[in-house]
């Protein structure tokens, strides 16, 4: 039975360690857990959720999903992402704002007790882990509906941690996902420090007729303009395309993305009427320049790209990781992934955890949600890590 301490004396306590709060990079380090056990209670999200837990999902916290699943289909996805699942009364595909907003506010009002935010020192907040940012409708009790570009203001204005965007357009008879992307540009437009990325991604892996998918990332260019203007630092494009020797070069490697990148300009030219002479950054001979990470990764369905032997060579480090985690005791395993592993929130408050390989581990860390007991697609992973059953 966890003793819970008088409000006063955990208040007590947080006062004397004021200075090293303010100075941790992840404060609840600074503090003896045990001495302030229950100043989370009657906070809604953590009704079930202990201090220690509290602190692990607080270390390399990444994603909070507002959605579950895609509809572009991209050949390449290293997330291997497939359409929303059905939502009734046992599934979910989308967070209920509600539960968003529990989320927030219920880590905002732990910050206000603490006198520091607990998920300071984490670089970055991901909205999404397998879905088009854009298009998230979301949902809350009443039926009244909210977009990405809400939630990224309530994040930000709670938390002042920046949100990393990517997006590979939307269809341009899509309505509500251009306003939602209309609204987020001029939001981070007038606040920078809000986004550590944002980014459209280009590659020859789309799904579809190319005039669609041409006319869908130009458009997504165009709405986000002003991010790419010479004077800001903000807009970027994610070039993506198959190595040289790669399955289906020919129409997914380097020539094949610089030749649709610059159908894509020349779309956008169209759109714009040719006034881009403000955006150095979105000229072909920017964005298509070699680099490294242009290269497609050998994960998800980008695999089928690679051949038989490179993928079982991947394969192979993936299970030495998986075999080296199966040899740990149970308080290594707590360690290693308090440690090394970014935490993660599903739509229906489970905390799942991702491997320095992007390989998934589960947990028993479920926050308080609403839709808790909702059940939510599977997050892919190229190889199942034994359960490690973290609490």
């Amino acid at each position: 039975m966890t003793v819970q301490f008088p409000a006063t004396q955990i208040n007590k306590y947080i006062l004397s360690k004021s200075t090293e709060l303010q100075s941790a990079l992840f404060p609840l380090e600074k503090l003896d857990l045990k001495r302030i056990e229950g100043i989370q209670k009657d906070i809604p999200l953590f009704q079930t959720t202990s201090m220690e837990q509290v602190k692990f999902i607080s270390k390399w916290f990444q994603v909070l999903n507002l959605m579950r699943g895609c509809f572009e289909n991209c050949t390449f996805c290293l997330r291997n992402a497939l359409k929303p699942v059905k939502e009734n009364s046992e599934s979910i595909n989308t967070i209920l704002w509600n539960d968003f907003l529990r989320f927030t506010e219920g880590f905002s009002k732990l910050g206000e007790r603490l006198g520091v935010n607990p998920l300071k020192g984490n670089s970055h907040i991901t909205l999404f882990e397998d879905s088009n940012m854009p298009v998230a409708k979301m949902k809350d009790l009443n039926g009244n509906i909210y977009s990405t570009s809400d939630a990224l203001k309530e994040i930000y204005s709670k938390f002042q941690i920046p949100i990393v965007f990517v997006t590979s357009g939307w269809g341009v008879n899509n309505k509500f996902a251009q306003k939602t992307a209309e609204e987020l540009c001029e939001f981070v437009d007038k606040n920078p420090e809000c986004a550590r990325e944002f980014a459209v991604s280009v590659n020859p892996f789309f799904y579809g007729p190319r005039d669609k998918y041409i006319e869908k990332v130009a458009n997504a260019l165009k709405t986000f303009l002003p991010l790419f203007k010479n004077d800001k630092n903000v807009g970027s494009t994610l070039f993506k395309h198959n190595y040289p020797n790669g399955k289906d070069a020919e129409i997914t490697g380097e020539n094949a993305a610089k030749k649709l990148y610059n159908e894509i300009y020349l779309k956008l030219q169209e759109m714009t009427d040719s006034k881009l002479s403000d955006y150095e950054r979105l000229k072909p001979e920017f964005v298509t320049r070699p680099k490294e990470f242009n290269l497609i990764e050998n994960k998800g369905r980008g695999q089928q790209f690679f051949s038989a032997d490179e993928v079982r060579k991947n394969d192979k480090k993936l299970f030495v990781e998986s075999f080296e985690w199966m040899t740990l005791t149970r308080d290594q395993k707590q360690q290693r992934a308090y440690e090394c592993m970014t935490k993660n929130v599903d739509i229906n408050g489970q905390i799942y955890l991702m491997t320095p390989s992007e390989q998934r581990i589960s947990t028993n860390i479920v926050l308080n949600f609403i839709n808790k007991d909702k059940k939510t697609a599977a997050i892919h992973t190229d190889k199942k890590f034994a359960d490690a059953v973290i609490e």
